[in-house]
């Protein structure tokens, strides 16, 4: 048996009148281990970290030391649940804030004290102890949050989407401070949120959400590089191109063949000849794609997207779109493509990547 500290099974979440907010998540966690729940507005990670949390009404199991929390209440489970800074009481002081999860459960005074010293000079809001939340910044708030969040010693961390309404640039320090909070930590860690950079920094594996459904759980190389749904490589990947067409076998592999006959592309990543000839998609990355501009290419720049190594220019030819970089090309501008190679294969109608192991021969 598995010695993971928390376990989910089968959990599942309807909210009334019968929309699915999660539907059949499984996975489990050792101590120390730390999880990110990866994916879009939408998508489901709320409700799952609520549900994780016991604030919602779920089916399936939570198992926290191997001791089902489904009829434990919230407050009597050694576990910390936190959202954005909206979750703080405005009129009331920072001190008071802090401490709030320890007083509200009759911790010894001198305990309370010590922990409220650490988090404070960990995230730095000593000097903002004694000043009602309602007059803080937006950065400060998120400290303080922090603070709150890591003053009680949980077995479990839910720590939901908690610098959502930060810009980039001071997320990137406070999500510093997080990282520094936990990295060490023997507890068990579940990060929600919507970027990608924060998924593969802090996570040992990310669990990608889509329709309230778990994509993928692995580690971010392998997430990459073997994606099992296009909504992985699409959460992972920006500016990853997708094209659709025939799948024609050739000469030391496969050609994908547009609707109008031309083949765009060939690739050798081995598949089941059974796919042969039907409709797929395949993953186009922008490093395996050259356009040179032309006044009667098929493929016409419909943006110019500005990326830290430089322009990429998002093409289009019917339903089929993919990025290369831009160099001369401009929006607007009509090009020819040439298309190295593809990464990966997927059925056209489920969106699966094609396994040459799953596929009924």
């Amino acid at each position: 048996m598995e010695n993971f500290v928390l376990q989910v099974k089968d959990l599942s979440l309807t909210y009334y009148g019968g929309y699915d907010g999660v539907n059949d998540v499984s996975f489990g966690l050792r101590e120390g281990e730390k999880l990110c729940v990866f994916g879009g507005q939408n998508q489901g990670k709320t409700s799952l970290m609520r549900a994780l949390a016991g604030l919602e009404e779920y089916s399936g199991s939570i198992l926290l030391n191997g001791k089902e929390l489904k009829d434990i209440p919230p407050e009597q489970r050694n576990v910390t649940y936190s959202f954005d800074e909206g979750s703080l009481m405005p009129r009331v002081s920072v001190l008071k804030n802090i401490v709030k999860p320890l007083v509200l459960r009759d911790a010894d005074d001198s305990y309370i004290a010590a922990r409220l010293g650490y988090v404070s000079k960990l995230f730095g809001v000593d000097d903002l102890l004694n000043v009602k939340v309602k007059e803080l910044t937006e950065v400060q708030l998120c400290r303080v949050l922090l603070a709150r969040i890591f003053i009680r010693e949980s077995t479990v961390y839910l720590l939901d989407n908690i610098f959502g309404k930060i810009d980039y640039s001071v997320r990137r320090i406070l999500f510093g401070l997080l990282y520094q909070a936990v990295a060490d930590s023997k507890a068990v860690v579940i990060y929600a949120t919507d970027r990608i950079t924060e998924a593969s920094v802090l996570g040992d594996r990310i669990a990608v959400l889509s329709g309230g459904r778990v994509e993928q759980i692995d580690d971010y190389y392998n997430l990459y590089k073997n994606p099992q749904s296009l909504a992985v490589l699409r959460g992972l990947d920006e500016n990853l191109g997708i094209v659709s067409g025939y799948l024609k076998k050739r000469e030391g592999g496969y050609a994908v063949k547009l609707y109008d006959g031309e083949e765009v592309n060939g690739c050798n990543p081995p598949i089941a000849d059974n796919y042969e000839n039907k409709l797929i998609f395949a993953c186009v990355y922008p490093k395996d794609v050259q356009v040179k501009k032309s006044e009667d290419g098929k493929w016409r720049a419909i943006a110019i997207v500005s990326t830290k190594d430089g322009n990429l220019a998002l093409m289009r030819r019917d339903e089929n779109m993919l990025y290369a970089p831009a160099g001369d090309v401009r929006r607007g501008d009509f090009g020819d493509v040439v298309i190295a190679r593809v990464g990966n294969y997927f059925d056209k109608l489920s969106e699966r990547k094609i396994n040459i192991n799953s596929i009924e021969k």
